[in-house]
């Protein structure tokens, strides 16, 4: 990258970062380019420069609070060191849990935001591709251990993940009055069953439901 690129990257993320809070204060509809620029101490045209639109803007502040691929790597190696496939899925239910803490604010304006501006609804199906692709580490890992289902695609699998996974899950979640260690109890349950090969869960979580969310053991396929 070049001085000029890490400039422009560097302006890019103090912008993002001064928008972020006013959109999940104030929602999509409501907070304008005018607003950010003075917060973030730029003239209203500079932002249209770096993001196009303010679809882009708020696409931007949404993925300044989510991990990038290199941090995806850094949970993929982590989950490589374990010998406990159930620990797999409860480091990918924790990570997500750290990420929701900090996004779903934004997420909550991108799904109200994408209702009304096709260029929001754009920029969230960008992310939600993005999201896709970036979850795809644990099922490699499962697959790699030899701990993955394998009576159904691995294509499948993972977009069973994305929907389970999905910020709009989280929130639906958390807005029916389900407390996030229910919720991440219930996630797991539901990644275990759905991803672990039978042969694969650990004999010795047969009566530990505090780390499967009470999911019961997967049965072989027919059984």
């Amino acid at each position: 990258m070049t001085l000029r690129d890490r400039k422009q990257q560097a302006a890019r993320d103090h912008v993002a970062d001064a928008a972020g809070p006013l959109f999940g204060r104030q929602g999509y509809l409501a907070t304008t380019t005018k607003q950010v620029a003075k917060e973030a101490g730029i003239a209203e045209g500079t932002i249209f420069n770096l993001f196009g639109s303010k679809a882009g803007l708020l696409l931007a502040a949404l993925q300044r609070l989510v991990p990038d691929r290199e941090v995806g790597s850094d949970w993929a190696r982590q989950a490589r060191a374990s010998s406990d496939p159930v620990e797999v899925v409860d480091l990918f239910c924790r990570t997500g849990s750290r990420v929701a803490e900090h996004a779903l604010p934004l997420v909550r304006v991108f799904v109200q935001g994408a209702a009304v501006d096709e260029m929001v609804a754009t920029a969230w199906r960008d992310q939600e591709n993005f999201r896709l692709d970036g979850q795809r580490w644990l099922l490699d890992v499962l697959q790699e251990k030899g701990w993955l289902r394998r009576d159904r695609a691995v294509d499948d699998l993972a977009r069973d993940v994305w929907i389970l996974a999905a910020p709009e899950t989280w929130l639906k979640c958390l807005d029916s009055g389900m407390d996030e260690t229910h919720f991440q109890q219930w996630l797991r349950g539901a990644l275990c069953t759905l991803l672990l090969d039978p042969a694969a869960w650990p004999r010795n979580r047969d009566d530990d439901h505090s780390m499967a969310g009470n999911a019961p053991r997967p049965q072989q396929p027919g059984g």
